[in-house]
């Protein structure tokens, strides 16, 4: 593995594992000292209100789109003051100058957002909300399903982030966009040797690396005054090669929110229309949380695989944030062995999901596996556990994910 090459996804990856530590913590308090709204109701209430305040606490870099990881710079809501999560405590005799007003709290991901409401509730504040999935969930949605999305996203990036479902009009509608994919010539043609690097491309898209952005975007002479849309697999460094294109005098960019698996994973997005734009993908779907819900709703004998270590199956892991419980009749297989014996004992039509933890490989593994075993209704939940949980806890038409989760008392 060139470690030089994923530095900055593996800091990225290491900042998401600690937000799902204090995850498994947070959650439990939701609608007890605060009460947690989700992303319409929470800009409805405000709609209706004369006085509140609107609290970011972020870092002053992530609240001003200049921190050092673009991959946080995603814009803010305005008319948000921001105060840093951990300056809170030191600010709260000078926040007690709103405590008889509603106070709306928000972060990226909604996980610090909820330490700081819960610090609010116990300290004496009455009408304190904490708006559900933050910055980030505001910038994966589109406007058909949260339609104060243009009116109150406020952004100082050099590029536009796009919601999945918004690339598609952003295609039909933008003459001459240049689609550039910047991840390495094996992963854009899914012969990666990481497995799990494979999942296709763009059709359109062109090649440039981002070790060799620099040197080679050059020679493909696209003039400054085309539109362009930039993507990787994940989201995490795609956004790093905007300079290069504003010093070409390139005004008008687009940065795919999440990258290319969350445009494969999204509902939103229709088979066909995938299938139209991209190639060389997984021979199973890639599904999100809301896709999996409407799969366990509509066909409750649907057989679940958690591919997770049985220390993490059976929440008995050291690390305690990798206990989160299980989706409900799972069985565990956390070894190609144990695969085995599956695939000799069950249908081959039978409808499967599989999931895994957060970062490990086996799941890819064991659908690649069984598809290539003649399985032929095999679907595999991206992000995982980990993701299904914060869905479920952020997302209210994943509201109904709880239902589908057993041994996960008091985790969240």
């Amino acid at each position: 593995m060139n470690f030089k090459k994923h530095l900055p996804a593996f800091f990225v990856i290491c900042n998401a594992l600690s937000i799902s530590v204090s995850a498994q913590q947070s959650f439990k308090y939701d609608n007890t000292v605060y009460k947690a709204v989700y992303l319409n109701e929470a800009f409805r209430l405000m709609d209706s209100m004369r006085n509140y305040l609107l609290l970011d606490v972020r870092s002053p870099g992530e609240f001003a789109d200049t921190a050092r990881s673009t991959f946080f710079n995603i814009g803010k809501i305005k008319g948000a003051v921001n105060i840093n999560v951990d300056d809170i405590p030191a600010h709260l005799e000078e926040l007690k100058k709103h405590s008889d007003q509603p106070i709306f709290v928000y972060c990226s991901h909604s996980q610090r957002s909820r330490r700081v409401s819960k610090l609010l509730g116990e300290n004496g504040f009455q009408k304190v909300y904490n708006i559900n999935g933050g910055m980030s969930l505001i910038n994966e949605i589109d406007p058909g399903r949260f339609p104060y999305k243009n009116k109150v996203l406020e952004s100082n990036t050099a590029y536009q982030n796009i919601a999945p479902a918004e690339v598609i009009g952003l295609i039909k509608n933008e003459p001459g966009l240049v689609i550039i994919d910047i991840r390495t010539e094996p992963e854009f043609n899914s012969r990666d040797t990481a497995v799990q690097n494979n999942i296709g491309r763009f059709k359109k898209a062109i090649n440039i690396p981002q070790n060799v952005f620099a040197e080679k975007f050059d020679s493909y002479k696209i003039p400054n005054s085309s539109p362009v849309l930039l993507y990787d697999l994940h989201g995490y460094n795609s956004m790093d090669v905007v300079n290069i294109l504003r010093d070409r005098g390139f005004t008008k960019i687009y940065n795919l929110f999440e990258g290319l698996e969350a445009f494969i994973a999204d509902h939103t997005i229709s088979s066909e229309l995938r299938g139209g734009l991209l190639t060389g993908m997984h021979p199973y779907p890639l599904i999100d949380a809301e896709s999996a819900i409407d799969l366990l709703k509509q066909h409750p004998n649907t057989i679940v695989i958690d591919t997770r270590p049985s220390e993490e199956f059976n929440n008995k892991s050291l690390m305690t944030y990798r206990n989160m419980g299980r989706i409900k009749d799972a069985i565990n297989i956390y070894s190609i062995e144990l695969l085995n014996n599956f695939m000799d004992h069950n249908d081959k039509s039978a409808l499967i999901l599989v999931y895994s933890g957060q970062s490990d490989t086996l799941g890819i593994r064991i659908c690649d596996a069984l598809t290539k075993n003649g399985f032929q209704h095999v679907n595999f939940l991206n992000l995982g556990l980990y993701h299904f949980v914060w869905a479920m806890a952020n997302i209210e038409d994943c509201k109904e994910g709880r239902s589908f989760l057993v041994d996960h008392e008091g985790l969240y």
